[in-house]
C-alpha cells in the first residue's frame, strides 16, 4: 500500500471517470509517415547558391527595415535590387 493509505484509490473511484481527449490519444500514437515529395528541388523552385558578402553596418539595417515593413526576407530584397541594377546596366 502507499503512503496515503489507499486515499487516491479512494479519491479515483469516487470520481467519475473521464476519458482523455483525443487529441492526448494521438500525441501518444505512432508517428505518422508522410511521403516527401519525388523531386523536392524542382518544386523549389529556381536553384538557390548560398552566398555572403560585407556590407556597411546602415545599409544591413535599411535591408533589415525595408525587409521587415514589405514582409520580406531580406535576401528577397538583396536579389529584386541586384537585379534590377543588372537590367538598368544591360547585364541580363
Amino acid at each position: 500500500m502507499s503512503k496515503f493509505g489507499g486515499a487516491l484509490k479512494k479519491l479515483e473511484s469516487l470520481q467519475p471517470r473521464v476519458e482523455e481527449p483525443l487529441e492526448e490519444n494521438l500525441k501518444t500514437g505512432k508517428p505518422e509517415i508522410v511521403p516527401v515529395a519525388a523531386e523536392p528541388e524542382a518544386a523549389a523552385g529556381p536553384e538557390r547558391e548560398k552566398y555572403s558578402t560585407f556590407l556597411d553596418r546602415e545599409l544591413i539595417t535599411a535591408l533589415k527595415l525595408h525587409a521587415v515593413r514589405h514582409r520580406m526576407k531580406h535576401h528577397q530584397v538583396v536579389e529584386a535590387a541586384l537585379k534590377q541594377y543588372l537590367a538598368q546596366e544591360g547585364e541580363t
